[in-house]
């Protein structure tokens, strides 16, 4: 069975989390949890608060999103 593709939007990063995770808002007000994936780990260092990013959403679980882009 195939995977359904994401849900992409943008999103503006209001705090950080962790080390990979920032919670980000939505252009509808939700708040969600970002993160960077492993591998672009380094990607991280340079994101900041208030910045705006392109993330990805599964049509499962609207709560949590990755960073796929700036």
């Amino acid at each position: 069975m195939r995977r359904p593709s994401p849900v992409v939007t943008t999103a503006t990063l209001l705090r950080r989390t962790g080390e990979r995770t920032f919670i980000a808002s939505l252009p509808n007000g939700k708040e969600i949890i970002a993160h960077v994936r492993t591998r672009e780990a380094a990607k991280a260092d340079s994101l900041r608060d208030g910045q705006e990013v392109r993330v990805e959403l599964t049509t499962y679980d609207f709560s949590i999103g990755r960073i796929a882009g700036l």
